[in-house]
């Protein structure tokens, strides 16, 4: 087995070392449904994939929600770099997955994901129309379903090991639904349905977050995470039930990106943990920028 490119610089006895933590991490991740011809072309950590799949959860809702921003006139240039960023991270991250070499079933369900993304996609391809709004978030929906299969079908190869990042990864989508559901029904868009999507959503979302705070899977910079994520969170439900309408939506759509990002964050460090917790080395790795618009 060659190393990478970096590898090959060290001294002798760490190049074993590094060959020797190559051949480990490789039978690990096969074990865990990737290939073992994958693993030479494009390794990627279990816990990696598990990010990577779970993150298309939150793209599909906040595709929709950036859509329905532009109808209804919300930060409009802004709701337009949302909406161009989240359709190419999706690209991009399904892209990245197609390379993993998953087994045969699991790329199944990444084919039907990669199928509802598309569908998704050309329902807010061009001017936004009101008319489309309840046949794309019916879309979304489709894609956050095939996600949540795809990601559930990674995790499980791990026997339970890499559940935080999933429920980390999780509160990123559901802080994108609850804006969506809001402004769906801000535009008029089966109403009282969002309105118990939206419910469901905060509920789910604050009983996670409980969840990550008791978790025994912890470092300073995690605590110093949830911390943040807590306050934000504060600051997000303020929004939400926020009575004057048009700073209601705008504060809506500022403080779900900002929840989202400290939510992303906090999953990365949980991708971390778990990465270093099951020993597996990620050689080559890709980290994407660009998951925000410029501010």
């Amino acid at each position: 087995m060659s190393l990478h490119p970096r590898n090959s610089q060290l001294p002798y006895p760490a190049r074993r070392l590094a060959l020797k933590a190559c051949v480990s991490s490789g039978a690990l991740l096969y074990g865990f449904g990737f290939s073992a011809s994958a693993w030479a072309q494009q390794p990627l950590a279990i816990s990696t994939a598990i990010n990577r799949a779970g993150r298309l959860r939150a793209l599909s809702q906040r595709t929709v929600k950036a859509y329905a921003q532009l109808v209804l006139g919300v930060e409009p240039e802004q709701s337009q770099d949302v909406l161009t960023t989240a359709q190419r991270i999706v690209k991009t991250y399904l892209n990245e997955l197609g390379r993993a070499g998953f087994s045969a079933e699991t790329a199944g369900l990444l084919a039907v994901c990669q199928a509802d993304a598309d569908r998704l996609a050309g329902l807010v391809a061009g001017a936004p129309a009101a008319s489309r709004l309840s046949e794309a978030n019916k879309a979304a929906d489709q894609m956050l379903a095939s996600a949540e299969r795809l990601t559930a079908a990674i995790e499980s190869r791990t026997k339970g090991s890499a559940r935080i990042v999933n429920i980390a990864g999780r509160q990123r989508m559901l802080s994108q639904r609850m804006a969506k559901s809001f402004m769906l029904a801000e535009a008029g868009v089966d109403a009282e349905a969002m309105r118990k999507q939206l419910d469901t959503a905060r509920s789910e979302f604050v009983l996670a977050l409980d969840s990550l705070e008791a978790a025994p899977v912890s470092t300073p910079a995690i605590k110093q995470g949830l911390a943040q994520v807590r306050l934000q969170w504060v600051v997000y439900d303020i929004g939400l039930n926020a009575r004057e309408k048009l700073v209601a939506r705008r504060n809506v759509a500022t403080t779900s990106e900002r929840i989202l990002e400290v939510m992303d964050n906090l999953t990365g460090l949980y991708e971390t943990a778990l990465r270093e917790l099951l020993g597996t080395v990620s050689y080559n790795e890709i980290r994407f920028a660009g998951l925000y618009p410029a501010s």
